[in-house]
């Protein structure tokens, strides 16, 4: 049976992992291991602050290793033979000095894949332009010496992206993992808007790399109930809570209002309207086409805010101050762009040409001679 091993030298959540269904490749056909590397790259107490805010938000794949020394993953990748695929799912751009294990695959002769399902935003400013030129040079230079088999990324800007850096690698669109391509059964009954949650109390990614992203949580919150009053009042509907699982709160945030973990897509496609900040599952309000209201806070610090210019939704709406939100600026939130939205999708969710899911896509390319 065909090995295939995920590596990751980034904290796994649960979320990220299972978009790249490495149980599904586990019964269909491969023997599957998932390598978890992070603790050669971060601390204990970093890697513990990023799973502290759930118990169940730390992902554990098939034939699960964790790896806190390099001469183990040598001995492992040593241990690997040439039919076997290696997906590594924490490098495009380099922030981790990982390429000794590169190198020791190539040796192998071990075919290898990254991917690239981010796809960074194409500026429009020229400024802007130049420096992102200048990093893509950049990256090019540092990963120089690297040979992936192909890179998997989406969208014609993730193709023109990956091609930049990687210029010997081949391509592989596939529809983006992050977003549900197929309608899924309702999550709750009747009509109702949807806020998507944050974990403004605690951020695993912001614990990560030590950053913070609010100032003030609790007048935050007092900030947004008064907002989402309003909307239920305008729009006569409830707000559910969309929260990704990544916090469990231990007490009512909200007001409350129903709070619905680990279900945030299938929220966004029946919902009336979709309420956010700079979530990537707001991607979804893409390609299902929803009225979406983007919303800052007073209280956020330069690093959260910093992530609005970074959001694929800042093509069709700008974020609007909590406390600066109207009624006409509410009504014109109903009326979405969806030809922008579209175009939107073609350059960074999915190719047109693009018509069969991610593994059947990958399953088929792993098993390519």
């Amino acid at each position: 049976m065909q090995k295939l091993v995920f590596v990751s030298s980034l904290p796994v959540s649960r979320i990220f992992g299972e978009k790249v269904h490495a149980r599904w490749f586990a019964e269909n056909g491969f023997e599957v291991q998932f390598w978890d590397i992070s603790p050669l790259f971060y601390s204990g107490e970093r890697l513990e602050q990023y799973f502290g805010g759930a118990a169940t938000y730390r992902y554990e794949g098939p034939n699960h290793r964790i790896f806190r020394a390099r001469q183990d993953v040598e001995q492992a990748v040593e241990d690997l033979v040439t039919t076997d695929r290696v997906l590594y799912l924490s490098r495009f751009f380099k922030t981790t000095d990982d390429d000794w294990i590169f190198a020791k695959l190539h040796d192998k002769k071990i075919r290898y894949y990254f991917q690239h399902f981010d796809t960074n935003i194409e500026p429009s400013r020229l400024s802007i332009k130049v420096r992102r030129l200048i990093t893509e040079h950049k990256q090019r230079f540092l990963n120089r010496y690297l040979k992936p088999h192909a890179v998997i990324g989406s969208g014609r800007m993730g193709r023109r992206q990956a091609c930049a850096i990687f210029r010997s690698a081949k391509f592989i669109s596939i529809p983006s993992v992050k977003v549900l391509w197929e309608t899924t059964g309702p999550v709750i009954e009747g009509g109702y808007s949807v806020f998507v949650d944050e974990n403004i109390d605690y951020a695993p990614d912001a614990k990560l790399l030590g950053h913070s992203v609010c100032i003030d949580p609790d007048a935050y919150y007092a900030r947004l109930n008064h907002f989402l009053d309003q909307i239920e009042k305008w729009s006569g509907l409830p707000v559910v809570v969309a929260a990704s699982g990544k916090y469990q709160y231990p007490r009512d945030r909200f007001s409350g209002r129903q709070l619905v973990y680990g279900k945030t897509l299938s929220l966004i496609q029946r919902a009336e309207l979709v309420v956010g900040h700079v979530s990537l599952a707001l991607d979804q309000c893409l390609v299902s086409e929803k009225p979406v209201l983007i919303l800052d806070d007073p209280a956020f610090s330069p690093y959260k805010r910093s992530g609005f210019a970074s959001s694929l939704l800042n093509f069709v709406t700008k974020p609007v101050m909590v406390t600066s939100v109207t009624r006409s600026i509410f009504d014109r939130a109903l009326q979405p762009e969806t030809a922008t939205m579209r175009r939107i999708v073609l350059d960074y969710l999915r190719e047109e040409e693009v018509d069969s899911g991610f593994v059947d896509i990958m399953k088929s390319e792993f098993q390519r001679a």
